[in-house]
């Protein structure tokens, strides 16, 4: 079978695409073209007699408001976030549930925001496991013995200071 596109033959009389440019078998030609014969060397055969088509027209392509690449500056102002003093860390968290739920957001953005938002959570449990565990080793007599042993030796060495 010959393509209708580049002009190569395909060895496969039931495909339904070319094996080496994709272009439809089973699909009708839906705009006229005009028609040019392949006089190249391809696969150590020459084929004269091939038609081949001129490539398709580039369409133009409809990129939505959310498909749109964030620019450098909404980057550079998403980071800033974190440094405004006291409410920077909380100002933040806010803005990544509005990133990661709202409608009206690039998608790029959106999908770092539910990323961000998943590792401070992990991160969060992580560091309260810690400040338990931290807690728990506080409790714990052993710990008390020896933090007491430590304070009394400091105590001690302050007293000989003292006036």
């Amino acid at each position: 079978m010959v393509c209708n596109s580049c002009g190569r033959s395909n060895q496969n009389e039931s495909a339904n695409f070319c094996e080496y440019c994709g272009a439809s078998f089973r699909e009708g030609n839906l705009h006229e073209s005009e028609t040019t014969y392949n006089y190249s060397y391809q696969s150590g055969i020459g084929n004269a007699s091939a038609q081949i088509h001129p490539p398709m027209q580039a369409q133009a392509i409809d990129i939505s408001k959310n498909e749109k690449p964030v620019s450098f500056l909404n980057w550079l102002g998403t980071y800033a976030i974190m440094f405004i003093p006291f409410v920077g860390g909380i100002v933040l968290f806010v803005m990544l549930i509005v990133w990661s739920f709202g409608g009206n957001v690039a998608e790029s953005k959106k999908n770092w925001a539910r990323a961000t938002l998943v590792f401070m959570i992990v991160m969060f449990i992580i560091v309260m496991i810690f400040v338990l565990m931290f807690i728990m080793m506080l409790k714990d007599p052993v710990f008390q013995d020896i933090f007491n042993q430590e304070m009394n030796q400091y105590n001690d060495i302050f007293k000989d200071f003292s006036y």
